[in-house]
């Protein structure tokens, strides 16, 4: 019995050593980081990378979401339960879209932050040209970086005018070690971080840049929007309207599309008013695949809700993009803003996120906070008489929550499909106690509720149960 007991010893002893001397070896293929970065050339590979993860338009990402979830979409022909869940608004920490753009935004952010070590490191050794190149990638990483923050906040903040609240978690670092955890952020200390990453790179972007430029890209006018968006979404309307009356006419900022722009901007054969897109080439993910199973419109997943459908007037250039061959009397309203490019079958077309449009909006919003109700008036016809002609009239607001009332259906005409709805609703909606209630026939499609009040806890996010198991520190949002 001690000869046995001393042998399973020694076997023992030889694993423990054996296995430490395991944990020693490099193995091959390993490639470390001082070694991937080694060039300018691999900066612009790594910012490459960081924009190619960046998916609004990812299966359970925000396009999709923001318009399933609420009142925007049916059920389609060809369906067979998918979205049942978001659209009978069961939300919970283990729910695919909060999963889904939580770890999509840190993941894009986790590849931006490796660049920028990269980037510390290397600068000081290139040439005075390589660093106004680099400076340039570092300007777009931190653009991108502001903006995975900024759709973080806007989706798993509880309240976006509370200083100290809970936000998010912000990270401007590589972790040392995957075991690590952080608490979450309050409110003003993010917003503070998304201001400080673009007006960083406002700062660094090369004039005279003739890569990285363009609507595919985040650039002056871009950050400049975030800045806006920051100060809507803190509530300081005062500072908002300057700075979104500024990025109208700002120089390479596009014009409004009129009539017969808006539909090319859609098939990609014009850009449009577009200031930043995600460009989505053959083997990218395809946005119409959200919708259907194949190529043509015969086999939705989701259509289009009868009640956007009757928003739009007859001659509403809107409503012509986004349905197509649609059968009211048997309740089919396909849905037609991602045929393709060139008026292809392919349903694979740029990611339009940034538009003049929404800071046309923007403005008449803050114009109607800050008491100028004409004002407002006139800035929502404008957009109207670009969608819409010959004629549109004037709308007369008798006071602020009527305002607000006819921009948030403006935006929910215009943005249609686009991942704005759900945000909207959360922010102006439970302002003015408009939320969601859906056409009985389109929630009929699902069995679902027709309503959900716009105070509704489900209009913030819950931190996904993932990143609760990897963190239990992490304090969860309210009513999960």
């Amino acid at each position: 019995m001690k000869k046995i007991s001393k042998i399973v010893y020694l076997l023992l002893f030889a694993v423990m050593f054996s296995c430490n001397d395991a944990t020693d070896i490099t193995q091959e293929g390993i490639i470390f980081e001082e070694d991937a970065y080694l060039t300018l050339k691999d900066l612009n590979t790594g910012l490459n990378g960081a924009y190619a993860a960046y998916g609004p338009d990812f299966g359970g990402g925000s396009i999709l979401f923001n318009d399933l979830f609420t009142d925007n979409m049916r059920r389609g022909s060809s369906n067979t339960g998918g979205g049942t869940e978001e659209y009978q608004f069961l939300l919970q920490p283990n729910s695919t879209s909060p999963s889904q753009i939580w770890s999509n935004r840190y993941a894009t952010i986790n590849r931006i932050n490796r660049t920028l070590v990269a980037y510390d490191r290397l600068f000081p050794n290139f040439t005075v040209a390589e660093q106004a190149d680099a400076k340039h990638v570092k300007a777009n990483l931190l653009a991108l970086r502001a903006l995975c923050h900024l759709d973080l906040f806007e989706y798993y903040t509880p309240d976006y005018e509370n200083p100290s609240g809970l936000s998010v978690i912000k990270m401007d670092f590589v972790p040392a070690d995957y075991k690590e955890v952080y608490p979450r952020n309050s409110v003003q200390e993010i917003l503070d971080f998304i201001s400080t990453d673009v007006t960083t790179a406002i700062t660094l972007f090369k004039p005279t840049a003739t890569t990285y430029i363009g609507r595919f890209y985040l650039g002056v006018n871009a950050c400049k929007f975030m800045e806006l968006k920051v100060a809507l979404l803190s509530g300081d309307y005062v500072a908002a309207e300057p700075l979104a009356q500024a990025l109208m006419t700002a120089p390479g900022m596009p014009i409004l599309s009129t009539k017969a722009v808006y539909p090319t901007m859609y098939t990609d054969v014009a850009p449009g008013e577009s200031f930043f897109t995600l460009s989505r080439l053959q083997g990218n993910n395809v946005v119409g695949a959200l919708y259907y199973f194949n190529d043509g419109p015969a086999d939705p997943i989701y259509e289009g809700s009868r009640q956007l459908y009757d928003l739009y007037a007859s001659n509403d250039v809107r409503r012509d993009v986004n349905f197509r061959a649609v059968d009211a009397g048997a309740g089919k309203f396909p849905i037609g803003k991602y045929k393709g490019k060139n008026t292809s079958t392919n349903r694979l077309n740029d990611i339009k996120v940034f538009r003049t449009s929404e800071v046309k909006l923007i403005l008449a919003e803050c114009k109607a906070r800050n008491g100028n109700l004409t004002g407002a008036a006139t800035d929502v016809q404008d957009l109207r008489k670009l969608r819409i002609l010959p004629t549109v009239p004037l709308p007369v607001y008798a006071d602020l929550n009527a305002a607000l009332a006819d921009i948030l259906l403006e935006r929910r005409k215009e943005f249609a499909f686009e991942g704005h709805r759900y945000l909207d609703i959360k922010r102006i909606g439970a302002e003015i106690n408009v939320g969601i209630n859906r056409d009985p026939n389109d929630a009929a499609t699902y069995s679902a509720q027709v309503a959900l009040s716009a105070s509704d806890y489900r209009f913030t996010f819950p931190i996904p149960q993932d990143e609760l198991f990897a963190n239990p520190t992490l304090p969860q949002n309210p009513g999960y």
